[in-house]
């Protein structure tokens, strides 16, 4: 069975998020695994794919500016990998996005760097909107245009 046969991808509430921190435990180690689990916490947006009842995956998702969406972390549970279910996570939050008017995605498709981030949205834009994301050192970001 195909994953799009049998996911259906649904909101999480803050407060009924602590269940999937398993996901992450499969997905994450050391500073990640514990950044991860933070962000699970806080951010404003878990989506959470379930299969016959079950979680198999989850995408954490916030907007950093009017039309700039980021994409934290997309986990898959082990037992569940190699089956779309990745794939089916980015295309809901690409979705998700372009429903909410955001025109960029910072979630991978072409590399970009702070200069070209500041040329676009100014640098304290920038600076803000990378503080936000927390990238670590060695970190690449990616972004994608929404048509």
């Amino acid at each position: 069975m195909t994953a799009q046969e049998d996911v259906a991808i649904v909101d999480v509430a803050k407060g009924k998020r602590a269940g999937f921190e398993w996901i992450l435990e499969e997905s994450f180690e050391g500073w990640y695994l514990m950044h991860s689990k933070r962000t699970l916490r806080d951010i404003e947006l878990v989506r959470v794919a379930m299969s016959s009842g079950k979680a198999v995956g989850l995408v954490m998702l916030k907007t950093l500016a009017e039309s700039v969406g980021y994409v934290y972390y997309i986990a898959v549970a082990e037992a569940s990998r190699k089956k779309g279910i990745g794939k089916l996570l980015v295309e809901d939050s690409l979705r998700h996005f372009k429903a909410s008017k955001v025109k960029e995605v910072s979630e991978g498709f072409t590399r970009t760097s702070f200069g070209q981030v500041s040329k676009r949205y100014g640098g304290l834009h920038a600076l803000n909107m990378y503080r936000e994301m927390l990238v670590v050192p060695g970190e690449i970001l990616l972004r994608k245009a929404i048509t």
